[in-house]
């Protein structure tokens, strides 16, 4: 059953202010590791034709 008593201003600004903190973290988290992947993204194709050319010429 949802709860219908009355709740104070300052709990309802507690709660909002919790959420809207952990918001910011999840983005700040997302936007951090995005960066991290697109400074090392162009070790990929790089490292992937090193790979190729050594299982090319050296899988009998």
């Amino acid at each position: 059953m949802k709860d219908v008593t009355p709740k104070s201003n300052l709990e309802i600004l507690i709660k909002s202010l919790g959420i809207a903190i952990a918001i910011v973290l999840v983005i700040t988290l997302l936007r951090l590791a995005f960066r991290i992947f697109l400074s090392v993204v162009i070790w990929i194709i790089p490292i992937t034709l090193v790979l190729f050319i050594y299982h090319k010429f050296n899988d009998k």
